[in-house]
């Protein structure tokens, strides 16, 4: 077994005791106002890349992502933020996770949202002494993420808007969430990194229960540039292309915005999107402040996908958005299941 950071485990269960205190818990149930939407209006799904360095970095970055969605979510009509995972770099340094924290909690009774966990959010990843080891190694055999659901407790997410199940029981290692908008209702199901067995058994279980539903997967690694990585073809050939009412894969993980659209095994197209424009070069730090939004018009059957950056719009020092063909297209010719 890989060999724990000192002092990891400990800051974990500090984390958790500290949140008990600190973290409001909104109360159950009561209204969600951005899920009572026009049946056939237009809505916007708002997809926030890896924000690792963000988080490292310029914390302000993922900051103003959030504060920017709580700005326009009515104007946009935004029922619904997914986080394609790695949300902090280092798992063991406790103002990564505050700092994390502190960005999406922006959005709580404002703006429903889940996650995928990154390979960057096991514990393992930070192992010990980081000089010489290597973090793939050790999550492949510790898969624990104990400050993860320290600072995002499924308690939590259980008492806000959407929350549908999680697995196992208890964290937020694998979730799901439910969203109407567009007269159609979807599923959002949020995948760990690299799955388990268990864990895609578990997702089959959930799509398979929610027939009605459109099914949007969020997993922190799927596409490698247009293609399927070696874990997306597991994904796909476990899960994905295995259920009628899959419809859309969102990834990060990979530095580059892709896309794929593949046949499932009932005729059904899925569409697949990449976006992560993290960076470690001081020049180019900007990049890490980038976000999708995903307009879509299930009457028109189109989706109008733009990259844009909340911190580059209030500084100035970067372009607003990202205009070439792979940052900025429709896609055209989408059925949605309105019925």
């Amino acid at each position: 077994m890989p060999r724990r950071p000192a002092g990891r485990l400990a800051a974990a269960v500090a984390a958790t005791a500290v949140l008990a205190t600190t973290v409001s818990l909104p109360a159950a149930g009561g209204p969600d106002e951005l899920t009572r939407t026009d049946t056939d209006a237009p809505f916007t799904l708002v997809v926030i890349p890896d924000t690792q360095l963000a988080v490292q970095n310029r914390p302000e970055m993922f900051t103003a992502q959030t504060e920017w969605i709580v700005e326009h979510r009515r104007e946009l009509n935004i029922p619904f933020v997914a986080h394609v995972g790695d949300l902090v770099e280092w798992p063991s340094r406790v103002s990564d996770w505050e700092r994390a924290q502190s960005a999406m909690f922006e959005l709580n009774r404002r703006v429903p949202y889940s996650f995928s966990v990154g390979n960057h959010d096991f514990d393992a990843w930070a192992c010990d002494p980081p000089a010489t080891c290597n973090p793939n190694e050790h999550i492949a055999v510790d898969r624990s993420t104990e400050m993860l659901n320290a600072y995002f407790p499924e308690q939590l997410f259980r008492r806000l808007p959407g929350f549908g199940g999680s697995y196992p029981a208890g964290s937020m290692d694998n979730s799901w969430f439910q969203f109407s908008a567009g007269g159609v209702g979807w599923l959002v199901l949020n995948l760990k990194y690299n799955p388990t067995d268990d864990e895609l058994a578990w997702a089959n279980e959930v799509v398979a229960a929610h027939p009605d539903r459109q099914v949007i997967v969020n997993a922190h690694e799927y596409l490698r540039r247009d293609d399927r990585s070696a874990i997306g073809e597991r994904i796909w050939t476990e899960f994905a292309r295995r259920h009628a009412n899959v419809q859309f894969v969102l990834s990060g993980h990979y530095t580059y915005a892709g896309r794929q659209v593949a046949q499932g095994d009932h005729g059904n197209t899925v569409y697949a999107f990449l976006a992560d424009y993290q960076t470690y070069s001081i020049p180019n730090v900007t990049e890490n402040s980038y976000l999708r939004t995903m307009r879509f018009d299930p009457v028109a059957g189109t989706i109008d996908v733009r990259t844009y950056s909340p911190y580059c719009e209030q500084t100035s020092l970067c372009p607003a958005y990202k205009t070439d063909a792979r940052n900025q297209f429709t896609v055209t010719g989408v059925e949605f299941d309105r019925s």
